[in-house]
């Protein structure tokens, strides 16, 4: 007795209306290149994470949410990134600050010291106003040569196939943000509320 195929076994559950099996798709971007390749992007239903290969407990979650405020953000980052790369006077480097909220307690910041891009969780400790945050351990950290491959060649792949990440919206531009009683209210612009 031959054994139908399972591109046949699928076809004929479809037919009969039974639920078919929920399979998430994953689809896999490496960062950088050569030997440096240490970080990957992995798309999972609507999160994107950035994780290391090294150490995968490293790594940051985009929602739909946080990709909206980076994609606002990128302009003012990447113009950081350049003139860093491209000052010499360790002066001036040191007069660039940049740090973005993300949302939910998640921020990019541009460190001049490392010279890299750093995405990292921040809390504030039992006891301390919420202006006094700090960084936790999960984060991930990229050197500026995977940032620039993050910025041209995977940021606008992601955009071109998947249009939920395209067409993302901040939460600020939602209606619960109409008045600014409201906007205190939110916890991912105020996720350890307001002083």
């Amino acid at each position: 007795m031959k054994r139908p195929s399972r591109e046949n076994e699928v076809t004929s559950r479809q037919e009969d209306n039974s639920p078919t099996e929920d399979i998430s798709l994953r689809t896999s971007f490496i960062v950088g290149s050569g030997r440096r390749q240490d970080h990957h992007v992995d798309i999972v239903d609507n999160e994107i994470i950035l994780a290391s290969n090294r150490s995968p407990c490293r790594n940051i979650a985009f929602t739909l949410n946080r990709w909206a405020h980076l994609m606002a953000a990128l302009n003012d980052i990447d113009t950081v990134v350049k003139r860093l790369t491209n000052t010499t006077d360790e002066v001036g480097r040191r007069l660039v600050v940049c740090r973005r909220h993300l949302g939910e307690g998640y921020y990019i910041r541009v460190l001049f010291s490392l010279r890299c891009v750093d995405f990292r969780k921040y809390f504030v400790l039992y006891g301390y106003k919420s202006s006094q945050i700090r960084p936790s351990s999960n984060g991930i950290t990229l050197r500026f040569d995977e940032w620039k491959d993050l910025l041209e060649v995977i940021i606008p792949s992601i955009n071109e196939r998947f249009p939920q990440f395209a067409n993302a919206r901040q939460c600020t531009y939602d209606n619960n943000h109409s008045t600014q009683l409201n906007w205190f209210r939110c916890t991912s612009c105020f996720p350890f509320e307001y002083d």
